[in-house]
């Protein structure tokens, strides 16, 4: 019993004096923990006002997606240095090189563990960096297609023009071909449709003109094209390619407008723009030629060869010659 007793006494006493321990070295490093929770409470506020700083500095450049990522970027790293001094000045015993070596092996293993979400982090920064496309353009990529809303650190968010919401990743906006429909303040539309050899190609090309004319969407430089683009069984392909602006939704509204105005032209001057081919197919004999029409097309043709049809660009068009940035002598293929 006596044996018991001295040793409870002796398991109390050992307890005491580990705690007396702990509480003399809490002692002695309080003056150090009081400066490392300073000194840490000083980084937060200087990386928070830096933060503030940065974002309020690219909003004021109109770069708010860049602004975001960079004043989250200088913040961690602010926080995270303001951290390993702090662990430092309260525990003098820790060196910083040990902090730095233990804290690369960290970054290693977490770049392994998240590798996605850093790929994704550097792709929008290089999107942002680049900035190929901005908040409000019109883009087609990875098979979404719409006005872009922001560019997150993880992925850009795209609206379609039903309403809905895509959240393309960074990384293959970034590995991916982009279509940006409002790059420049205008583009090139056309569309395609057949009329019969028997109709006057003059008049046709005549009437598509003035259809176009009045269409107030249709720019009038670079001048709406009309070409003769190909020679069916059946009938005659023509081309039709005009400018708009940009934007989806004048695309919309000119493609809609000149397919009315072509259709009333037409009706105006009784023309069928259907393929006759699929005439044919549900008769029994082909019509009787006109053999007077196919004269009138032969005598109107050779007039016609010496007055072939004129097809204009303008300086401002795509497809026309543009004076070369480089001479050949700065390139692979010399004179």
């Amino acid at each position: 019993m006596e044996q018991n007793n001295n040793t409870l006494k002796s398991g109390v006493t050992l307890a005491l004096d580990t705690v007396h321990n702990w509480a003399n070295g809490f002692y002695k490093i309080l003056p150090n923990f009081i400066a490392g929770i300073i000194f840490l409470l000083i980084a937060s506020g200087v990386a928070f006002g830096l933060r503030v700083s940065i974002s309020r500095y690219f909003i004021r450049k109109g770069r708010k997606d860049l602004g975001r990522i960079v004043a989250d970027f200088s913040f961690w790293i602010i926080l995270i240095l303001g951290i390993l001094i702090a662990m430092t000045i309260i525990l003098p015993s820790l060196k910083p090189v040990d902090l730095l070596a233990s804290l690369g092996v960290g970054s290693l293993a977490v770049g392994f563990a998240f590798k996605d979400i850093l790929q994704n982090w550097m792709s929008g920064l290089l999107i942002l960096l680049r900035l190929p496309f901005r908040r409000g353009d019109q883009v087609s990529v990875a098979g979404a297609e719409g006005t872009v809303q922001r560019i997150e650190p993880r992925a850009t968010i795209i609206r379609t023009y039903d309403g809905c919401d895509i959240v393309v990743p960074n990384t293959t906006i970034y590995n991916s071909n982009i279509i940006i429909y409002t790059s420049q303040e205008t583009r090139r539309i056309e569309i395609d449709f057949t009329v019969g050899y028997a109709y006057d190609i003059r008049k046709i090309t005549d009437i598509l003109k003035k259809s176009l004319v009045q269409i107030e969407e249709v720019i009038k430089d670079p001048p709406p094209q009309i070409l003769c683009w190909d020679l069916g069984a059946t009938s005659l392909g023509i081309k039709v390619r005009w400018w708009i602006k940009s934007e989806k939704s004048q695309e919309i509204i000119s493609r809609a407008r000149v397919i009315q105005a072509i259709k009333e032209g037409f009706d105006a001057n009784d023309i069928d723009p259907t393929d006759p081919q699929l005439i044919y197919y549900q008769q029994a004999k082909p019509p009787p030629v006109n053999l007077n029409l196919t004269r009138g097309i032969q005598e109107k043709v050779k007039m016609a060869q010496n007055s072939p049809p004129e097809v204009n660009f303008s300086v401002n068009d795509p497809e026309a010659k543009r004076e070369k940035m480089e001479s050949k002598n700065q390139t692979l293929l010399p004179d």
